[in-house]
């Protein structure tokens, strides 16, 4: 039953968030963008008759932008879910309500945290279906788009970045009183999805070619550090956001 209560407020949050014409046609850019952008290096590569190693070498930085590309719109949602309310000043008839300050905060994360998982599970999807049709029909072999290291990082990592995007917010609200402010302090959390992007390129050689089993160690690096990075980002975030997620405390200062 609070679960219910939870996706009462979670539904209301994402209509309120989608009524905001840059956070809609934002969600739908960037879950279109990050696989047609992937796809798009992929076929590139293909049409210049690079060989399905060479295609392998971009599985992180495929990885790294799908993982962006989800990151981001939990930033957006959750900025208008709290951030958002106060300007609008509604945000003090909702903590109004008689809901527990767990079905409350429940909410404000599932109204972010799904969106912005169905956007990186669909994706995936997309990208490595789509890439491998493609390939096979320019008589190429199938490949791992992303790569397995990628899938650990995307699967793990992202989710946690996510979520630490969303406590970030919560701590955030009650120290800006606009809702770009917010993106432009949570947008810094992003670019701990840019270490996976940058350190794999470290296995190409001056000649332009890469060793395949550096790559495959560099990505299992990236990954762990940013995996460890996401974990330690969560965990700090979520601890300070719990503390300040206090019904009293906010009614007060609206």
């Amino acid at each position: 039953m609070a679960l219910d209560k939870s996706m009462v407020v979670a539904r209301a949050d994402l209509n309120m968030a989608l009524k905001v014409r840059y956070v809609k046609y934002g969600l739908i850019g960037m879950g279109a963008f990050g696989p047609i952008a992937s796809m798009g290096l992929v076929i590139s590569l293909a049409v210049f008759g690079a060989p399905t190693e060479v295609i392998g070498f971009i599985s992180p930085t495929v990885a790294s932008f799908l993982g962006i590309m989800s990151i981001i719109p939990a930033s957006l949602i959750s900025a208008n879910a709290l951030v958002g309310e106060r300007e609008q000043n509604t945000l003090e008839p909702l903590l109004c309500t008689p809901l527990t300050d767990n079905e409350l905060l429940t909410g404000k994360v599932l109204s972010s945290f799904i969106p912005s998982m169905a956007l990186l599970i669909g994706g995936l999807l997309v990208t490595a279906v789509g890439s491998n049709v493609v390939l096979l029909v320019m008589g190429f072999p199938p490949i791992l788009i992303p790569d397995l290291p990628g899938l650990v990082m995307l699967l793990t990592a992202a989710p946690a970045m996510i979520l630490a995007v969303i406590s970030t917010m919560i701590l955030l609200s009650g120290r800006v009183k606009r809702v770009y402010e917010a993106y432009q302090t949570s947008g810094a959390v992003v670019l701990v999805f840019i270490v996976p992007m940058i350190l794999p390129m470290t296995a190409f050689s001056e000649s332009g070619v890469g060793d395949p089993a550096a790559l495959l160690a560099l990505s299992w690096l990236s990954t762990l550090i940013t995996l460890l990075v996401s974990a330690v980002l969560m965990t700090v975030t979520w601890f300070l956001a719990l503390k300040r997620f206090n019904r009293d405390t906010m009614v007060s200062s609206v």
